[in-house]
């Protein structure tokens, strides 16, 4: 990330820096307020302009997934910024990658018979997590992601 941001011309300020560190580490696909909450902890005078203009740069140049929502805040995935499959909880809204399921046919294999040149995909999975199942049907006490979340 710190590459394409440099060959754009982008100057690594602290706050990027910790913004790319955020987005490099997190499993979590945080939005860019979560993004904007975490970067403040380090730098308090951080805008919610320079991360999105920093997210939109990044989107820009491939290093970043964005994963839009209807009607909730969109999500990022800095780790691997490449579209892959995900599942998404319908209660608490936890996004997780899923690694062990290959979704129809190969890309290249869709665009020749298609005649569509295809740029990106998007495959997800909506349920409940299983802490959220836990925690409806009341056989465990709440999970770390419950308290958090709160």
């Amino acid at each position: 990330m710190k590459a394409a941001l440099t060959i754009e011309g982008v100057a690594l300020t602290p706050r990027r820096e910790k913004l790319l560190e955020i987005l490099a580490a997190s499993a979590r696909h945080p939005s860019v307020s979560e993004i904007h909450e975490e970067v403040k902890r380090y730098f308090p005078q951080t805008s919610l302009a320079t991360i999105y203009n920093t997210i939109e740069l990044l989107k820009d140049t491939g290093q970043v997934l964005e994963i839009e929502f209807s009607g909730a805040s969109n999500r990022y995935d800095g780790r691997r910024p490449r579209s892959h499959p995900h599942l998404v909880c319908l209660e608490c809204a936890k996004i997780e990658d899923l690694d062990s399921v290959e979704a129809g046919e190969p890309l290249e294999a869709i665009s020749a018979a298609t005649g569509y040149e295809i740029v990106r995909h998007r495959t997800d999975y909506y349920g409940t997590c299983s802490d959220c199942q836990l925690l409806r049907d009341g056989t465990a006490g709440r999970s770390k992601l419950h308290k958090k979340s709160q």
